[in-house]
């Protein structure tokens, strides 16, 4: 005889199940890590776009945050600015400085926080959990 008996069959299915249901968490994880460097770099591109543009146009250009901030349905991410209507994120023209402050999104364990110095300079860094690749702690 040749092939495989039911019970073999199912002793198979069993253990890749049993992997399977394993490997959860570490997928999940590894979900959440991928959403918040991408949720990142959108912030830190959007704000390299708006502070080029303030640059080209020799004009202070306010950054509209609104289109980036909320909170995200994919996953339980929340995004912070300590940026108001009345103090709003400005880039100035020539030299590119802005008001300083950051912008936080923070998920069930990390915290990453887009940074805007004084002289416009632009970075991201984890500030809350394990690091993430690519970037450095605050």
């Amino acid at each position: 005889m040749r092939g495989y008996s039911l019970v073999e069959m199912l002793i198979a299915l069993a253990i890749t199940a049993g992997l399977g249901a394993l490997s959860m968490p570490l997928l999940s994880q590894q979900m959440e890590t991928l959403l918040l460097q991408q949720a990142s770099n959108r912030w830190l591109s959007y704000l390299h776009q708006v502070k080029a543009k303030a640059q080209k146009e020799q004009r202070s250009i306010v950054a509209e945050l609104v289109p980036l901030d909320g909170h995200s349905s994919v996953f339980k991410a929340m995004t912070e600015s300590t940026y108001s209507a009345a103090s709003p994120l400005t880039f100035y023209g020539n030299s590119g400085a802005a008001v300083p402050g950051h912008v936080r999104i923070v998920s069930d364990s990390r915290v990453v926080k887009v940074i805007i110095s004084s002289k416009g300079r632009i970075r991201s860094c984890v500030s809350l959990g394990p690091s993430l690749p690519g970037m450095s702690l605050c």
